[in-house]
């Protein structure tokens, strides 16, 4: 119930007529002076949502009240003030109407009109207020939203550039309708569909990759619920979290590469071998490598000369490997490579040319000197482990040829 102050200097019929029609419908408080009505407004200002005035021209304080509401009111509140008014006195208190006072209530005036007129005043101050915040939101570098039930928006502080046309109003359209990268357009349905479905909030992070550059934003979303707990729509905010993306993803890529070769290390190897990844990939082949006579080389030529032997093992076994595969360091010159849906034949064939093409991989002191064995694995009741040592088992047996 809106709260509404009602001021007045002596009863009259007007201020009778407007008391009896207010007073079921609003939380009314009735003032018989400017000094009272000052009182009222200085301990409960914000929380008083319109003053009503009986023919403001008959009072000579009038300008002080006026003073008071100007100056208190602010860019994010405005207290609107209607004048109470008849026919006799309607010429003179017009003369008050201006951005303080939005209206004139006509004694007489039917019950509907006149209640309908206050709440409009009402609702235009509130969307003013709105219209203000708004333009605050567009200062902060995030960018907030609201949606529908329908995944529709409602509002947006800040439509981002990655938008098809940023300028245009987005108000009732999805992501499909104004979004350029369909992919991520995708991803926010989905999301919406899972947070209006289940009622609990959802973040995660996109790339947007357009004329402009990579930006990485994160999408923090939250249902909005009515008073039954249904939800009725989303509100979002998105945050620029490029900077710190990219640095999340730089030591995520040294934590899992070896630092020599660019390769992945042996604790990723651990993490993509994990059961479920197996059983999507088989048939999953296992190719186990090892330099020949690296200590020899590191005797006679120094480390830096071993390092160059093992990325020359490394530029020869990777210049053979399918694109779907993994490639890993181990330790020392120790080289593994998993295969995805590979084929024992195929693997096979992989392994003798990769053997056969050392011969090319030399420098003006040494040529490289490496080798190979393989084993697939067809189900997954043969464990990892077992796999890797069965695909070691074949490289040493060509080691021993080698020597």
């Amino acid at each position: 119930v809106s709260k509404i102050v009602f001021a007045y200097t002596k009863p009259s019929s007007r201020s009778e007529y407007l008391i009896n029609l207010l007073k079921d419908d609003f939380d009314l408080t009735v003032a018989a002076s400017c000094e009272e009505i000052t009182d009222i407004l200085h301990n409960s200002y914000d929380s008083i949502e319109a003053l009503i005035i009986d023919h403001p021209a008959d009072k000579e304080d009038i300008g002080r009240l006026f003073a008071f509401v100007e100056k208190n009111n602010s860019f994010m509140f405005t207290l609107p003030i209607l004048i109470l008014t008849d026919p006799q006195s309607m010429q003179d208190d017009a003369e008050f109407m201006s951005d303080l006072v939005m209206g004139m209530i006509y004694e007489g005036e039917n019950k509907k009109v006149v209640l309908q007129r206050i709440k409009n005043t009402i609702r235009f101050c509130n969307s003013a207020s709105f219209d203000e915040f708004s333009h605050m939101l567009e200062s902060l570098p995030s960018s907030i939203y609201v949606k529908d039930g329908n995944g529709k928006y409602v509002f947006c502080s800040k439509p981002w550039h990655h938008n098809r046309k940023p300028e245009d109003p987005i108000r009732g359209l999805t992501d499909f309708d104004i979004r350029k990268d369909k992919g991520n357009a995708q991803i926010a349905f989905e999301s919406d569909q899972r947070v209006i479905k289940s009622g609990e909030g959802a973040t995660y992070i996109i790339k947007e990759d357009d004329d402009e550059g990579v930006e990485y934003l994160q999408i923090i979303k939250e249902p909005l619920k009515d008073e039954d707990g249904k939800v009725k729509g989303i509100i979002a905010i998105i945050n620029n979290v490029t900077d710190s993306e990219i640095l999340r993803q730089e030591l995520r890529l040294k934590s899992i590469t070896d630092q020599l070769t660019g390769l992945y290390n042996r604790f990723y190897f651990e993490e993509i071998t994990k059961k479920k990844r197996v059983q999507e990939n088989l048939p999953l082949t296992f190719i186990s490598a090892d330099c020949d006579g690296l200590k020899n080389i590191n005797d006679k030529f120094g480390h830096v000369a071993g390092d160059r032997y093992i990325c020359l093992a490394r530029d020869l076994i990777k210049a053979h490997l399918p694109a779907m595969s993994y490639f890993f360091r181990m330790g020392g010159d120790e080289f593994l490579a998993v295969i995805p849906r590979l084929s024992m034949a195929e693997a096979d064939r992989l392994v003798k040319e990769i053997a056969e093409d050392a011969q090319n991989y030399k420098t003006d002191r040494f040529e490289l000197k490496l080798s190979v064995g393989c084993y697939t694995l067809t189900d997954s009741n043969t464990t990892v482990e077992t796999a890797v040592n069965l695909s070691d088992k074949a490289m040493y047996e060509m080691k021993k040829g080698n020597r």
